[in-house]
C-alpha cells in the first residue's frame, strides 16, 4: 500500500474520527470472527467445505479481514498523526460495504410471504452475519475520512470486486462438480434448470443494484467527510 506523497498531518477532528474508525473496525472483527467461527465448525465434516457456497459466508470472511486492515492502518495513523490515504483501500471497503447490502438485503427478500422456507436469523452467527455485520460496516465506510476524490462513474464498479470472485469461483464449482446439484446456494445459478433468461436478468440485477448502492455509499461519504472538514489536503498530495 503507497500512502500520500504529501502526507496529511491529523488535526483534532481526524484523531476523533481515526478512532471511531479504530472502534468500529475492531466490532466488525470481532463479530466477524467469532461468526465465522461458529458457522464453520458447528458443522459436521461433511458439511465443512460446502459451507463456502453461500455468498454470507464469503462476504463475512472478506469484511473480516478488511476491518483487520483498517485496524492495522487506524494504529499507524495515530502512532504517526499522519493520514494513510489509499484508493485500493477504499475500493476494497467499498466492496465490502457493497456486500454487505447485498447480503442483508437477500436475507430481507426471504422473508417475502412468496417465499416458503425462511432461514432461522435468530441464531447469534447468522444475526450477526446478515445483521449487525452489515449495519457496521455501512458506518464504518460512511465515515472513512479520505474519499476519493472526484470519482468517476465507471470506477463506482470497483464495488463489484468481491462479488465477480464469488461468481467465477461458484460457477467453476459447479460446473467442475465439486458442489453437488441439490446444493447449489441460489436458483440462479442452476444452470441446468433454469432459463437463460433468469440467469442473465438475475446478473443483470445484481450488477445494477450494486452500482447504485455504490453511487449513495460513495455520495454519502463524501458529504460526510466534507461535514467534517476532511477533505482538506496539502497542495499535490496524491493519492496510491
Amino acid at each position: 500500500m503507497k500512502t500520500a506523497a504529501a502526507p496529511v498531518i491529523l488535526n483534532k477532528r481526524s484523531r476523533r474520527n481515526t478512532r471511531w474508525n479504530l472502534f468500529i473496525a475492531s466490532l466488525i472483527f470481532v463479530f466477524g470472527s467469532a461468526s465465522i467461527f461458529l458457522s464453520l465448525f458447528d458443522k459436521n465434516e461433511t458439511d465443512f467445505f460446502l459451507e463456502f457456497r453461500f455468498m454470507t459466508m464469503n462476504g463475512t470472511i472478506f469484511t473480516t479481514l478488511i476491518s483487520l486492515i483498517i485496524l492495522i492502518v487506524c494504529f499507524i495513523e495515530l502512532k504517526q498523526n499522519r493520514a494513510v490515504v489509499s484508493d485500493r483501500l477504499y475500493y476494497f471497503r467499498l466492496s465490502s460495504a457493497v456486500t454487505e447490502i447485498i447480503i442483508a438485503v437477500v436475507i430481507a427478500m426471504s422473508f417475502l410471504p412468496a417465499v416458503p422456507d425462511s432461514p432461522n436469523i435468530f441464531t447469534f452467527a447468522s444475526f450477526t452475519m446478515h445483521v449487525i455485520l452489515p449495519v457496521l460496516t455501512v458506518i464504518s465506510f460512511l465515515i472513512n475520512k479520505t474519499p476519493v476524490p472526484h470519482l468517476h462513474p465507471v470506477r463506482r464498479f470497483n464495488c463489484s470486486w468481491l462479488i465477480t470472485l464469488y461468481a467465477v469461483t461458484v460457477i467453476s464449482m459447479i460446473t467442475a462438480g465439486l458442489i453437488p446439484q441439490e446444493k447449489i446456494p441460489y436458483s440462479f445459478l442452476d444452470f441446468q434448470h433454469s432459463p437463460v433468461w433468469y440467469v442473465v436478468y438475475f446478473g443483470c440485477f445484481i450488477y445494477s443494484l450494486t452500482y447504485v448502492m455504490s453511487y449513495f455509499l460513495t455520495d454519502g461519504n463524501s458529504r460526510i467527510a466534507t461535514l467534517w472538514h476532511e477533505q482538506e489536503k496539502p497542495a499535490g498530495s496524491e493519492r496510491s
